[in-house]
């Protein structure tokens, strides 16, 4: 039974890391959306979501390491999947609609 509750906690405790690493190097993806349509931005915005992904995975991998077990890398997988999929959808809307910015001008 505590193995159970130790591969929850750290499941979810990865999982939780994986969201703070993106919340430290990449702004929302309504951000990322209202800019989507500059490639500067775009660029700058795809290197600190590249960040994110290697911090937390690296992260998942040691605790992984530590831990002697698969779940911390399995909960920061399933997060950064979702977190990629949320972003690249912000972006690809973003240039879509040509959006720069929030002001109009």
């Amino acid at each position: 039974m505590i193995m159970n509750e130790l591969s929850a906690v750290l499941f979810m405790t990865s999982a939780m890391m994986t969201l703070d690493a993106y919340s430290t190097f990449e702004s929302s993806p309504w951000t990322a959306e209202n800019f989507g349509g500059d490639k500067e931005k775009m660029s700058s915005a795809r290197e600190y979501l590249y960040h994110a992904v290697g911090f937390s995975f690296s992260y998942a991998v040691m605790a992984a390491v530590l831990a002697k077990s698969w779940w911390p890398v399995i909960g920061s997988a399933i997060a950064n999947a979702y977190l990629i999929w949320l972003y690249e959808r912000a972006f690809a809307r973003g240039q879509s609609s040509g959006s720069k910015g929030w002001a109009r001008g």
